[in-house]
């Protein structure tokens, strides 16, 4: 699967709602790296040309320029991206007579200078006059210039200076006009869109680079005739980021005490708009899982389109509350699907003659912890995303499903207390008590069709000093502990997978 197979239907819908709000004009755009903000939003403006034009700026080119070089570097981004745009330049045209009447009303003084001096190479009397004339004239303008006090004129120059001045965030200079009056035909050529400027991986740069950036588009925000309105005329600016990210920056840099609020409520017209990633995969999850591509030992290929129930909702239970603990990401997971998975088969002992042996890839807790170990990158990475899974869902509860939850919770029994039972299918109960956790388990282990794997299955949960011994009860009271920390039994099988097929190698 690639990315342009994802659906992105959901989000797209609450996005254009967003925008869509009035006077929505700046916006913040936050979710964690790596989770598919710029394909987002790539694939939504495509949708949507003929409601915005968009101009995309992404500031880690910057990263080796001077702070003071940035508003220079995004004009000139904003300008090369204004190019590709077709538009059509100003250009003036003037007749020779026109030109030089136009000169002789602004330097006329020059003009008369020029012809007396050649007159006086005629005739030297002349020279002497024009001599004294513009020494008078000089004397003139400097008398002139101490006895009167233009405090207009002096303001202008000094705004002008100032404005002139590149990389401040008041400069107006000629470019800085250009792209105004530029974005400005844009919209009176197309009256029905919007004009977004969209300023990307804001948090992926140096912090002085990050507030520099912010400052200069929210100093406009704040100056006088500009009040409400975007820098260059933009109808709408959207900063893409992660803003607990840029608000751990903004303290480490400015303090723990300095509200992080008061400072970036001006970078958004309305609430922060928060990307959901889990809807777009829990949206494709399906179409995710029949892409990958188990090879095992034997030749065969295992594939997800036909496997029991259980196995696919394993997965996407997994899955989906390893994005919502923001532990995967869109990159992760696309990038694991770049490459087919090679899944080596072991022969597991199950008892200690070793008469009887399980295959790994027929038992499918074993597949599925080798699936999100490679999804994560690594056996580590898996560990440590179980550790935040753990801090973002202690506990989790089954209502519904019940038969899914009695393998879903027995698999990993099964793998959590193998000491105990070493994986011997038996008639009868094995039963897993750990007092840390609060958490005892009685279960049973069964043979998988053909025998060459195993599967667990869950007959009754209650505190640790409950009456977990008890035989006599009905189907809806398995669940005598409703609250499972589901997670750290995770957690304890998972290292134990590891031990186990370690140690059958």
């Amino acid at each position: 699967m690639e990315f342009k197979e994802l659906s992105i239907e959901i989000e797209s819908n609450r996005f254009s709602n967003h925008l869509q709000i009035e006077d929505n004009s700046r916006v913040i755009f936050s979710g964690i790296f790596g989770i598919g903000k710029t394909y987002f939003l790539n694939n939504f403006f495509k949708s949507k040309t003929e409601e915005y034009e968009t101009i995309r700026i992404n500031p880690v080119n910057y990263i080796v320029s001077q702070n003071s070089d940035i508003f220079e570097l995004i004009k000139f981004d904003i300008a090369f991206q204004l190019f590709s745009k077709d538009l059509n330049f100003e250009k003036f045209e003037i007749d020779t007579e026109n030109a030089g009447e136009y000169f002789l009303l602004n330097h006329y003084k020059e003009v008369i200078q020029l012809l007396i001096s050649n007159l006086s190479k005629i005739d030297r009397r002349i020279g002497a006059v024009v001599s004294s004339i513009n020494q008078l004239n000089e004397k003139i303008e400097e008398y002139k210039e101490k006895i009167e006090i233009d405090e207009q004129k002096e303001l202008e120059e000094f705004l002008k200076v100032f404005a002139n001045k590149t990389g401040t965030s008041r400069e107006e200079n000629s470019i800085t006009e250009l792209l105004n009056k530029l974005i400005t035909s844009i919209k009176e050529n197309n009256p029905n869109k919007k004009i977004v400027l969209i300023i990307d991986d804001l948090d992926r740069i140096d912090p002085e680079h990050i507030f520099r950036i912010l400052n200069i588009f929210s100093a406009h925000l704040d100056f006088y005739d500009h009040i409400g309105e975007n820098k260059f005329g933009f109808d709408k600016i959207i900063l893409v980021c992660d803003i607990d990210n840029i608000r751990g920056i903004f303290h480490s840099k400015y303090g723990s005490n300095i509200d992080f609020s008061g400072y970036i409520d001006k970078f958004y017209t309305h609430d922060i708009f928060e990307y959901n990633f889990t809807n777009i995969i829990s949206q494709n999850l399906g179409k995710f899982l029949e892409s990958i591509k188990v090879s095992a030992d034997n030749g065969n290929q295992i594939t997800f389109k036909n496997r029991n129930s259980y196995f696919v909702s394993e997965l996407k239970f997994m899955l989906t509350h390893l994005i919502k603990a923001n532990c995967l990401s869109m990159r992760v997971l696309i990038n694991f699907l770049k490459s087919d998975l090679n899944i080596a088969q072991t022969n597991i002992k199950i008892d200690k003659y070793g008469s009887h042996n399980i295959n790994s890839n027929y038992t499918a807790i074993f597949l599925i912890f080798k699936i999100l170990s490679k999804i994560m990158n690594g056996e580590h990475n898996f560990l440590m995303a179980l550790d935040k899974l753990i801090r973002y869902k202690p506990a989790i509860q089954f209502f519904d499903r019940r038969q899914y939850s009695d393998v879903s919770l027995g698999n990993l029994v099964i793998l959590a207390d193998f000491k105990n039972s070493n994986l011997f299918p038996n008639e009868e109960k094995y039963i897993y008590k750990i007092e840390e956790l609060n958490t005892s388990i009685s279960y049973k282990i069964n043979y998988t069709s053909g025998r060459y794997g195993i599967i667990g299955e869950v007959l009754r949960v209650t505190d640790y000093d409950g009456d977990i011994e008890a035989t006599n009860y009905d189907y809806n009271s398995r669940y005598l502990k409703t609250q499972i920390p589901f997670f750290q039994i995770a957690k304890i099988a998972f290292h134990n997978c590891r031990y186990i097929l370690l140690d059958d190698n």
